[in-house]
């Protein structure tokens, strides 16, 4: 009961650290493609391209943060 208590705390942090993660690749992203920008539809596209992959990748992380954490609650 107190191991679960303890497991069932942990969702909330660790969503909060994929939104951290998140933010920085996106920062890392905008700074990358800055350095494109003789060519602003090549950022532009590159940029919207990224984004939208990590975009994706957030919500299936965070789905699967939530699937481990329910299966340990169990």
């Amino acid at each position: 009961a107190i191991v679960k208590k303890q497991i069932s705390r942990l969702k909330e942090p660790s969503l909060k650290c994929v939104d951290l993660v998140i933010q920085e690749l996106s920062n890392v992203v905008r700074v990358c493609t800055d350095r494109m920008s003789r060519y602003p539809r090549l950022r532009e596209e590159t940029e919207r391209i990224i984004t939208t992959y990590i975009r994706q990748r957030e919500q299936l992380c965070k789905d699967q943060i939530i699937l481990l954490v329910d299966c340990e609650l169990a």
